[in-house]
């Protein structure tokens, strides 16, 4: 049972601890670690404005990995940065970094062709994603709208 358990585990395991490292590789070096280089770059080009935008960095993330935690691993920090920045709710724009790691994964390749594969449909991955990126980018637009609506 253990050998079988571990066997079914290893794989994830290597991607999510090669995750972990590039995410600690990039909060290395203080005031200058990419992840505030980033975050103050994204911070001076959108300002206040960021809440607009912190979802749909989330989603980018977990579009990428299929995982809304190894999102928030990757750009918490960045989000963090930004927020400290401009001066927004450091814990408003992580819940919206949190929400863009869900909407991420209606879009997510991943979760997409797992779908496909389950139900036995082929071919049908980009019609799938075409019709959830509409619903994706209204959810942001909502999140971003309650974020604000929370800042008054």
């Amino acid at each position: 049972m253990f050998v079988q358990t571990a066997q079914q585990t290893n794989k994830p395991f290597i991607a999510l601890f090669g995750a972990l490292i590039m995410v600690n590789l990039m909060m290395q070096g203080g005031e200058n670690a990419p992840v505030y280089i980033i975050g103050r770059s994204l911070a001076g080009a959108t300002g206040e404005n960021w809440l607009w935008f912190a979802s749909y960095l989330g989603a980018l993330g977990s579009f990428f990995s299929g995982s809304n935690t190894v999102s928030n691993l990757t750009f918490g920090g960045i989000q963090q940065s930004i927020a400290q920045t401009t001066g927004l709710n450091v814990n408003l724009t992580l819940a919206l970094q949190s929400v863009g790691g869900a909407m991420g994964n209606m879009v997510c390749l991943n979760n997409i062709i797992a779908v496909c594969t389950i139900l036995g449909i082929s071919n049908a991955e980009g019609s799938i994603i075409k019709k959830t990126v509409v619903p994706m980018f209204i959810y942001g637009l909502i999140a971003a709208v309650m974020a604000f609506i929370l800042t008054l």
